[in-house]
């Protein structure tokens, strides 16, 4: 079957930059046919670039590599936008009407720009998630053609602060990749993981990443709240590290290998076994006390935020995320809070690709970039360009050559283009002068003589 399009798509996190190759075929289908990661700490923090070098440097790494085991060029990917400033804040506009008439489209459009103009200071509008509309006295998701004098939309606005966006698109510059487009990667992830009936039941997806904790509450299929927690689990890694004094690689694998979100006092173990690489002793106890004390910090905060929608999220809690390999997360959320609807899903029920490849989804969370692949529809790679040889000038740097196209809705703008109808004599004028001539170095006498060495060896002997 052949391949009608290569998509490209990249995630910024806080414990690793990843990025995936997926081929959309003719019929259809999707085939994942690449995957990479880059751990660079201090790179990302909670989901906004921190060291823009170590970021450029993690996603230059990842690029080569997809590029040399493809045997393609990167030249454009979707990326996705998370982290600490991304929320959902509430919004209405009002219309009063002189008379009774009949809601129209266009006045629902009319509200609709409105709220997009609502200025949040230092952060920008990144969608809009209409809630319902007030007509006449009833609510509904469907105003136009209902008659009334009054109209009064409720929006989420979805917002994070416009420098998040900006840096990304900076260092993806950079990196000489064009971003195809920006994806919200809460709402792709929901999307990817939650059914529409579980959306339309009401269900809450937690997402439990390195340095955040995301929040996504949906009910009648429509997202209701989006928040995320500056909490994840470095937090617990470095809890361990600060108390039991010992580094951070250690304190990871402690967590990861005994750490529990609710251990029962019978099946703690006070026997002093766990030998430290630093000839020190301690107790499963102690290990537990610590993890549990901050895990259960993260999970107050994530109740906090879901609380009001409790008793109507009929299809309860989804748990997802790195953080979410952390055992008896739903056995502390019913001790905490008498919640027993949870359940932790790492990935869809079903695959909707194929691949050969090794996809481990405890190690790694994949489902962002799945999201991304399913939702992508433009080529991201094209052929990869030729070696340039010893002898052959390098044309490459025409920016004609590799000037991108035009992207879609919602996307970062290019610069403008010169207008290709100005004046015959402007573009005369910006010919440059033909080239003074110049000794010859001596890499291009060596060049000259090793030519015509060449050309001696191979004539044939007229003599």
């Amino acid at each position: 079957m052949g391949v009608e399009r290569n998509i490209v798509a990249i995630e910024l996190g806080s414990s690793a930059i990843r990025a995936i190759v997926g081929q959309r075929r003719i019929d259809g289908s999707l085939q994942v046919v690449g995957y990479e990661k880059e751990s660079m700490p201090d790179s990302i923090r909670k989901g906004a670039i921190y060291n823009f070098d170590k970021t450029l440097a993690a996603i230059t790494a990842v690029k080569s590599r997809l590029e040399e085991r493809q045997k393609m060029h990167i030249s454009r990917a979707y990326v996705g936008l998370a982290g600490q400033s991304l929320r959902t804040v509430g919004n209405s506009v009002t219309r009063n009407l002189d008379m009774r008439v009949a809601i129209s489209e266009d006045l629902v459009d009319r509200l609709k720009d409105e709220n997009l103009g609502k200025n949040y200071g230092e952060a920008e509008i990144l969608d809009v998630v209409p809630q319902e509309y007030r007509v006449g006295g009833r609510s509904t998701s469907e105003p136009a053609g209902i008659m009334a004098d009054r109209i009064e939309g409720l929006y989420k606005n979805i917002i994070a602060r416009r420098t998040l966006r900006e840096g990304i698109q900076r260092v993806m510059q950079m990196a000489k990749i064009d971003v195809a487009d920006f994806f919200i990667s809460p709402l792709l992830l929901s999307n990817y993981l939650l059914s529409d009936t579980e959306k339309r039941s009401g269900c809450a997806l937690i997402d439990f990443g390195a340095e955040t904790t995301t929040v996504a509450v949906y009910e009648k299929n429509i997202l209701r709240h989006l928040v995320v927690i500056p909490l994840g689990g470095n937090n617990i890694t470095a809890d361990i590290a600060a108390k039991l004094h010992i580094d951070t690689e250690e304190a990871e694998q402690l967590k990861l290998r005994y750490g529990s979100a609710w251990t029962d006092e019978q099946d703690m173990d006070t026997t002093p076994t766990i030998d430290s690489t630093i000839n020190q002793k301690f107790s499963q106890r102690q290990v537990l006390t610590i993890v549990e004390a901050r895990q259960h910090e993260i999970l107050e905060n994530v109740w906090e935020q879901i609380k009001g929608y409790a008793d109507r999220l009929m299809s309860g809690i989804v748990l997802t995320g790195g953080g979410a390999n952390m055992k008896n997360l739903d056995k502390a959320l019913k001790q905490l809070h008498g919640y027993d609807k949870t359940k932790t899903r790492l990935k869809p029920s079903s695959d909707d690709f194929t691949t050969n490849l090794k996809l481990d989804y405890q190690g790694n969370n994949l489902s962002t970039l799945l999201a991304m692949l399913r939702r992508g529809d433009a080529e991201c790679m094209s052929e990869k360009p030729a070696e340039r040889d010893l002898f052959t000038q390098d044309d490459s740097a025409d920016p004609a050559a590799t000037a991108p196209g035009t992207k879609g809705e919602g996307v970062v703008k290019s610069p403008p283009t010169p207008d290709d109808s100005a004046p015959e004599e402007l573009e005369s004028a910006a010919e440059p002068e033909p080239a003074k001539p110049q000794r010859p170095t001596a890499f291009s006498r060596f060049s000259k003589w090793l030519r015509n060495t060449a050309t001696i060896l191979v004539e044939p002997d007229h003599q």
